[in-house]
């Protein structure tokens, strides 16, 4: 692990409101707690299935990219 990488300063980085200033240079993309567009998704099993049939009866949480 980088000794660079500012685990320490995560909380302040979000406070400061810089998080919010950087992502909105990306108004066309997804994000924290936005609905997904639907799509066809591929299990583990191999079975295809939409994403409108998963979450119709429960939530789900779609993670990609990285959380930090």
């Amino acid at each position: 692990m980088s000794d660079a990488y500012n685990y320490e300063r995560f909380d302040e980085y979000v406070e400061s409101g810089v998080d919010e200033r950087e992502f909105g240079a990306f108004p066309n993309m997804l994000h924290a707690g936005e609905r997904a567009p639907d799509g066809e998704l591929t299990l583990l099993d191999g079975e295809r299935v939409r994403l409108s049939d998963l979450w119709s009866g429960n939530g789900i949480v779609l993670e990609y990219g990285s959380f930090t």
